[in-house]
């Protein structure tokens, strides 16, 4: 028996539960359904075997929302890739930025972006790495991030972050 491929798809209202399973809270990902109503952004899920397991945005155009709403630079980017836990390793991560990638050359671009933190997140550094994605630079700079979530909680942050590029 053939066992189905996994398969990528734009989010809907009906994903929200199966989201928060993945990344909590329910705002986020009730914002993000907004704004790929609204902006130049796709929030796109993973799914295999009729579940949910993975989700990624891919910015075209960053929502007003943002801290750095006004920044055109390293565009298009995806943003916020992530795999259910118990699924991490198997290759999920890697189908869904070859598809995001896909998605990207369609659209006519020469290039895509990301940004990763290479201390607390090295696992998805390498991976991006053994994609083919390249840095911008050598030593990690510090980002401060913010944005209030439609239910009106402050959601702040730094992290440590290389921007990584691939050329098609």
């Amino acid at each position: 028996m053939i066992k189905p491929a996994p398969f990528v798809r734009d989010a809907t209202e009906k994903d929200i539960e199966a989201l928060t399973h993945i990344k909590e809270t329910s705002a986020l990902h009730r914002d993000r359904l907004r704004d790929a109503k609204l902006f130049a952004f796709r929030y796109l899920v993973l799914e295999h075997n009729a579940n949910l397991i993975g989700f990624a945005c891919l910015v075209f155009t960053r929502p007003e929302s943002w801290s750095d709403a006004r920044d055109t630079r390293h565009l298009p980017q995806i943003v916020d890739l992530q795999i259910a836990p118990k699924l991490r390793g198997k290759g999920y991560g890697t189908y869904l930025i070859s598809e995001l990638e896909q998605l990207v050359v369609q659209q006519g671009y020469k290039e895509i972006f990301l940004a990763v933190d290479p201390i607390n997140n090295l696992r998805a550094y390498r991976l991006y790495q053994r994609l083919g994605y390249h840095e911008l630079q050598k030593v990690p700079y510090l980002k401060h991030w913010e944005f209030v979530a439609s239910d009106g909680i402050l959601h702040r942050g730094d992290d440590w972050i290389v921007d990584m590029v691939k050329r098609f």
